[in-house]
């Protein structure tokens, strides 16, 4: 013990042992003395036993022992009672220190070693207090960390270590849900609008044209337009509608400023002075669902509002016809009249594949029935005759029977014409070659022939877009009025649109942010900015160095009138209080008066927004290995030749920069879902690193969120441990603020629900996107 204490001022728990008998000692000879409440606690703390600590006990007697052997045996003489064997113990460790002491003063020899032994019992003290980093974490979770107790007490003591207490965030939370309450009635009102304007078809609700109004002008010029959303926020004030035929514009602006609330207006006729002799239609940038079990090519042709409408009106019109006939009782009118009936009966007969509400079995162009032409003329005709038999009819009849038999012929009359101008609109539509055409325009956008005949409800939503597509492209209406077109189209596709909507016939007008897109299709640019529409001819690129131009003119003229106004104010500041010159100072008062009233408006140049995807740690390379990876959905039907992956390889690693190309149904999804792992490879293999974090990003990706809640609430069930104001400030920076992180998401544009999705995925901090 005393080559112990002089190494260290502590000492362990196996060297007391080494140094001590256990024969020697029993557990009751020193409890309750001095020594044994010095070191008893430490030892009990460690694990020791009564006997282990006695023994500790006696050691440090022996110690003492060697130290002062007189005193130390006259104390210990008093022990072997066993009546007193506490008091003997309790006077020892006393005479023990007093002897400690005296010698500490007297004598100088013995000096060191007492203070050795001091030093140890101050030590083994002190170790009570101060505590490990494991023992403290003991402490922390005293209870443990497995049992259901645990997990109470650790979470109670946890809630003391954030920043927010739970009352807070319940708080926080009630905050959300009285927003998003505020909220319901419109976004109610939303989905009303919604159903009401075709919620479930392939397009918006076309509203039918009225032809007998305007002066059928094909160009449309509206002046100062207001537009304002329900909640009073104006998007439009003041601002000139113009549109000239054939030409092609596309729409440009900021997410949420109004691009998609401006062309919904213009297609439900809502702008006071808009011409509604004219079809106009809106593709909508996201489809709920469309179409339901009918065909794809079905769909398309049910799109087309004006054309059903016509052909149930035919219908009818035919249907009245015949009854007509059939409740004359004039006998020589019916032999006269024989032929026009069978006539009407073929053509109804010929007619009721064109006139079926699906629109689909129209008549092929070969049938001369069929002909919208050949119909015409024989209505034209069957009028001719009417006419005469009437002339004929007229002198045999008395005045009531004629009187009742000019009505009927003149109702009778006035279905023919009617039919007449009914053929002759559909005549203009291209009726007879509807499902031709729309057969080849679903075959310009990839549908396959089993594609479009197959149900619409099978479609996933890229290709319920391209069904909405093909339905307007198909439609032909004199303003079309496309919204984020190319957002569902692979390169092909867009391709082909740019080569059809070049040769478009009638007036376009595309939001896209595509700029490849708009420099090829567009003659004209609209500019959405500050409540008003300002019109640039030519392409994008056109249209940016334009308004550049514009924006350093502006600036020039802004700071010559800043120059000149501060020149003349130098003058007047100089002169103000010189009686000599007050005539000329008076002068420049009223000139700087004057151009302030004609002051140009400072030039607000719009910073270039930027946002970064947080770095994440760095892995070791490589971080996706793919090797020899075969993959097919059908594999058990077909050889490892036809797999729809055969033997890849290739790896991934933090600076990979990787663009997968190729058709449609050539495995690009399937090879991403591989890497994913979504689906895993028949044959080979792929390893990722264990700490690997992967970000995706797709067309739909804002389907993962619940569109009743708002953007911090997503982002919060998305990641329950962030508090409110930290998801606040994240979707700050991809400039979702104020009132826009916390309305419902469905009220947001298809743009902004995109930086939400980005906002989620930079807050992963993904190695691979």
């Amino acid at each position: 013990l005393p080559s112990i204490i002089s190494e260290s001022d502590t000492f362990t728990v196996s060297e007391l042992a080494a140094s001590t008998d256990p024969a020697s000692t029993s557990s009751a000879d020193y409890e309750g003395s001095a020594i044994h409440d010095a070191i008893g606690p430490f030892l009990e703390s460690s694990g020791c036993g009564p006997q282990r600590i006695s023994m500790a006990c006696r050691a440090v007697i022996d110690l003492a022992r060697k130290t002062d052997p007189a005193s130390a045996s006259s104390n210990i003489t008093t022990s072997s009672s066993s009546t007193n064997k506490n008091t003997a113990s309790s006077s020892s460790a006393q005479q023990l220190n007093s002897n400690a002491e005296g010698h500490s003063q007297s004598d100088t020899d013995a000096l060191p070693e007492t203070r050795k032994l001091k030093q140890g019992i101050v030590s083994l003290s002190t170790n009570l207090e101060s505590q490990t980093q494991d023992e403290a974490d003991n402490n922390a979770y005293l209870w443990g960390k497995d049992t259901g107790v645990a997990a109470f007490i650790n979470i109670a003591k946890d809630a003391h270590t954030t920043a927010h207490s739970a009352k807070d965030k319940r708080k926080q939370k009630q905050e959300l849900e009285r927003v998003r309450r505020e909220y319901k009635a419109r976004v109610d009102a939303m989905e009303r609008e919604e159903e009401k304007q075709g919620g479930n078809s392939v397009v918006s609700k076309m509203v039918l044209p009225d032809y007998d109004s305007g002066r059928n002008e094909k160009d449309v010029r509206v002046s100062n337009v207001g537009l304002a959303l329900e909640n009073g926020r104006m998007l439009l004030d003041g601002a000139d509608v113009k549109f000239s035929h054939q030409r092609r514009y596309g729409l440009v602006g900021k997410n949420g400023i109004g691009k998609t609330t401006l062309l919904k207006a213009i297609a439900r006729m809502e702008i006071e002075g808009f011409p509604r002799h004219h079809r106009v239609l809106h593709v909508r940038q996201e489809v709920k669902s469309a179409g339901g079990d009918i065909t794809v090519l079905q769909a398309v042709l049910e799109a087309d509002a004006e054309r059903n409408a016509l052909l149930t009106e035919e219908k009818e019109l035919l249907a009245t016809l015949e009854e007509g006939d059939d409740t004359d009782t004039d006998t020589d009118t019916d032999k006269d009249n024989e032929t026009n009936e069978q006539e009407v009966e073929a053509k109804e007969d010929d007619s009721t594949p064109s006139t079926a509400l699906n629109g689909v079995s129209d008549t092929p162009k070969t049938t001369a029935a069929s002909s919208l032409l050949q119909k015409r003329q024989q209505l034209q005709l069957r009028l001719k005759t009417t006419d005469v038999t009437t002339d004929t009819t007229t002198t045999n009849t008395t005045t009531t029977d004629s009187d009742t038999q000019q009505q009927g012929t003149a109702q009778f009359q006035a279905n023919i014409e009617k039919l007449d101008q009914v053929y002759a609109r559909l005549n203009i539509l291209s009726s007879d070659s509807a499902e031709s055409r729309a057969a080849q325009i679903l075959s310009g956008l990839q549908f396959t022939p089993e594609m479009q005949r197959g149900p619409t409800s099978a479609l996933s939503g890229g290709w319920r877009m391209r069904v909405s597509l093909a339905a307007a492209l198909f439609i032909e209406p004199d303003f079309l009025l496309l919204d984020e077109p190319t957002n569902h189209l692979d390169l092909e596709a867009v391709l082909w649109l740019e080569s059809y909507l070049c040769d478009y016939k009638h007036t376009l007008v595309v939001v896209s942010h595509d700029r490849g897109f708009l420099n090829e299709i567009c003659t004209d640019i609209i500019e959405f900015k500050k409540l008003k529409l300002n019109y640039y001819k030519g392409n994008y690129d056109t249209y940016i160095k334009t308004s550049n131009e514009q924006v350093r003119n502006q600036m020039r003229v802004y700071q010559a009138y800043q120059d000149k106004r501060a020149h003349l104010m130098d003058f007047i500041e100089k002169f103000r209080a010189n009686a000599k010159r007050a005539t000329l100072v008076q002068s420049r008062v009223k000139a700087v008066e004057r151009m302030d009233l004609v002051a140009p408006d400072e030039v607000e140049v719009e910073p270039i927004w930027r946002f970064n995807i947080p770095n994440p740690e760095p892995l070791g390379r490589p971080i996706i290995s793919v090797d020899d990876a075969s993959f097919d959905y059908n594999a058990k039907e077909k050889k490892r030749s036809e797999y729809l992956l055969q033997g890849v390889n290739f790896g991934i690693d933090l600076e990979s920069r990787i663009g997968i190309l190729g058709p449609n149904g050539a495995g690009k999804s399937t090879l991403l879902n591989m890497i994913t792992d979504k689906i895993a490879p028949m044959q080979g293999s792929i390893s990722r690193n264990g700490r690997l974090r992967i970000g995706i990003f797709t067309q739909h990706s804002s389907d993962k969120f619940d569109l009743q809640l708002s953007s911090v609430e997503n982002m919060m069930a998305t990641f329950p441990h962030a508090m409110d104001q930290e998801m606040r400030s994240f979707l700050g920076k991809f400039q979702i603020q104020g009132s826009e992180a916390l309305k419902p998401m469905m009220m947001l544009s298809g743009g902004q629900k995109s930086r939400v999705a980005f906002a989620a995925l930079a807050y992963q901090k993904p190695h691979v996107i």
